[in-house]
């Protein structure tokens, strides 16, 4: 043990806090000068001027000594272009007096309170500027080629929606052994066990999120992190679940290691907090999805092989509402502005799923009003597009585009404040005169008012 901490020491001392090298520079500056006069505001917009090369976003709260360390292996070993982008979660460590010093090498955004790790990745991720997008735990130690080794992999196959590496400390498939007793004995085996070959990339049906790689576009279809997930914890099982359902492959590349010390954010926390916090995210991951082994086999099984995105999930008749005091009402794929303010409950969601509507004419309160009371009538024999029914077993479905669509859980009928709504009841015989689509989910809580 004493070994182990004298060689971590000296880690520290002597290896992490050497200059930056000549592919650090090369790597940074690229991205650096592309990306960091871009700023909040152009992140907010949509409108950002990209730069070819990949947004690093590490959330952070009270772990200071392991950022450091964090960020010196990124400048280390990232030749690639790239940013660093840091979130501090209302830290009381330094963090944000260390981060102020580095002014003019990262980007960063201070907050006062903790907004859990989906708040702090989301804030990140709307700074971004990168093709590529990557979230990375405050705890982790990057190694040699790990960015481009997860790069290759992530653009050899468009399927390829999320990926990430192996490590020595987390659960579930990206789990492997190790035996270096050192930061310096990790860096030489990194070095050796660190060689691209896409005969060890594999399929998984979970990534945890200590670190995920994914393209931009493929996030614009995706969206963000959900905020209903406080502190850190089944966010990541989430968003993965997310990306399966619209067809993508979550990929873990075997041919990528990096050092996690695990957990260290969580494990500041009381026993009894975690707990606390845990047992409410599992439990808002249930009432969200419900059985999601059987929700997974009927969307995929259902599949004609064309993208889908988030709004494919998503009902139609709804008012929605963005960062922005707009108030718009959704039918069958186009958002509709309203001309007043809006007299309705709305949904809000992120201007990422918001802009991937079009934008058709304005409509009044009134014309609202009136296509909202047509829902609550249907024609002898046939049902109107938009309305609601359910079935004896208490199943809620919409008619949307010639076909019903399930609502997963009374949480999604809820969040799209349709459960107050007039709901016709319907028999077996009736709903199986019509073929089923695509399921309808509850959207990503969004608590941030700038997403």
């Amino acid at each position: 043990m004493k070994r182990k901490k004298t060689a971590m020491r000296r880690y520290r001392r002597d290896h992490l806090h050497k200059k930056f090298n000549t592919g650090y520079d090369k790597g940074y500056d690229l991205g650096y000068r592309r990306g960091y006069d871009l700023g909040f505001e152009k992140g907010i917009s949509g409108a950002a001027d990209l730069f070819v090369g990949t947004s690093i976003v590490i959330p952070t709260y009270n772990q200071l000594e392991f950022l450091k360390e964090c960020i010196h292996s990124i400048q280390k070993y990232t030749p690639e272009p790239n940013e660093i982008i840091i979130i501090d979660n209302g830290s009381t460590d330094g963090t944000d007096q260390y981060l102020k010093s580095l002014s003019g090498k990262i980007r960063y955004k201070i907050f006062k309170e903790n907004l859990g790790f989906a708040g702090g990745v989301n804030q990140g991720l709307m700074m971004a500027t990168g093709n590529t997008l990557l979230f990375l735990n405050n705890d982790t130690i990057v190694t040699t080629n790990w960015l481009s080794n997860l790069q290759a992999c992530l653009q050899s196959n468009e399927t390829f929606g999320l990926v990430g590496p192996v490590t020595n400390y987390i659960g579930g498939d990206q789990l492997i052994e190790t035996t270096y007793q050192s930061l310096d004995e990790m860096a030489i085996f990194a070095s050796s066990f660190n060689r691209s070959d896409p005969e060890r990339w594999t399929k998984t049906g979970r990534l945890t999120g200590f670190c995920v790689l994914m393209r931009r576009e493929f996030f614009q279809r995706l969206g963000y992190l959900d905020e209903g997930f406080e502190i850190g914890n089944c966010e990541d099982d989430d968003y993965g679940l997310r990306a399966r359902l619209m067809g993508s492959d979550l990929i873990i590349a075997r041919d990528t290691f990096i050092h996690h010390a695990g957990s260290k954010t969580i494990k500041a926390f009381t026993p009894s907090q975690f707990d606390q916090f845990y047992g409410k995210n599992k439990q808002f991951y249930s009432n969200k999805w419900g059985d999601t082994h059987a929700l997974l086999t009927e969307v995929l099984d259902g599949q004609d092989g064309a993208p889908l995105q988030m709004k494919d999930f998503y009902p139609t008749h709804v008012l929605v509402k963005g960062a922005g005091s707009a108030t718009f009402w959704v039918e069958n794929g186009v958002r509709y502005p309203l001309e007043e303010p809006a007299e309705f409950v709305s949904t809000r969601l992120s201007q990422v799923d918001l802009r991937n509507w079009p934008v058709g004419f304005t409509l009044s309160n009134d014309q609202v009003k009136q296509k909202l009371l047509s829902l609550t009538t249907s024609t002898e024999g046939a049902l109107s597009d938009g309305v609601l029914v359910r079935t004896p077993e208490g199943k809620s479905y919409q008619f949307k585009q010639g076909k019903l669509h399930r609502f997963v859980t009374d949480w999604a009928l809820t969040t799209w404040n349709l459960d107050n709504r007039h709901i016709i009841p319907i028999s077996d015989a009736e709903k199986n005169k019509y073929a089923e689509g695509i399921p309808i989910i509850a959207p990503p809580i969004i608590r941030a008012n700038n997403l």
